[in-house]
């Protein structure tokens, strides 16, 4: 797992991906059920928050590369560690993606909510394999050291993998690509349960 980054290989998505919860506001709900505006709702929102902390996660790496070309009297005060951050932030990105996801399985059998893009899930159906599977290590994490599952060479804390090029924590890692595109993904869902187009998003 790297420490420090040396260059940060993360695409960026503002203000590609504009923030959406204000949108949900200004339409209208009245052909959906109360649980399917319930859950578009939380949708939005979660979609709002992975993209927030994704960006977030991305600036931690960024800070981190610029905090090594400080000069050594800026360095007496102390060098700080921004990958902590991003650490942090990037769980809170994987969980709020894994939870969209149990969302959108929910409202796909409301017979009130729009129908979802075949092709847009069979793609999060792929490209959300890794992060499930890296979100739920994480989430057990305690149980697992318990157990014995891991060695003192294995990651046990979400971080950079060595060719900073995606994330890892234990035996599992998930490219910043896929990553992504999961996140884009999830976007244009969001956007068409709102009834938004994306040349109006993007606008």
């Amino acid at each position: 797992m790297k420490i420090v980054p040396t260059t940060c290989n993360m695409p960026a998505l503002h203000p590609e991906l504009m923030p959406l919860l204000g949108a949900e506001m200004l339409f209208p709900s009245s052909h959906l059920s109360q649980k399917a505006y319930l859950m578009r709702k939380n949708i939005v929102r979660l979609v709002d928050k992975a993209v927030y902390e994704y960006s977030y996660a991305r600036k931690a790496v960024l800070d981190q590369i610029s905090e090594k070309q400080r000069s050594t009297e800026e360095l007496m005060n102390g060098r700080i560690i921004y990958m902590f951050g991003f650490t942090n932030h990037m769980e809170n990105c994987l969980n709020s993606v894994r939870r969209v996801l149990e969302l959108l399985k929910s409202l796909k059998s409301d017979p009130s909510a729009p129908a979802q893009d075949r092709d847009r899930r069979k793609t999060l159906q792929r490209e959300s394999q890794s992060l499930i599977k890296i979100r739920n290590t994480i989430e057990h994490m305690g149980e697992d050291i318990q157990k014995g599952g891991y060695s003192n060479n294995e990651p046990v804390i979400l971080g950079l993998s060595n060719d900073e090029y995606s994330i890892c924590i234990g035996s599992h890692s998930l490219s910043f690509v896929s990553l992504v595109l999961v996140l884009r993904e999830l976007h244009a869902e969001a956007q068409s349960l709102l009834g938004l187009g994306s040349e109006v998003v993007n606008a």
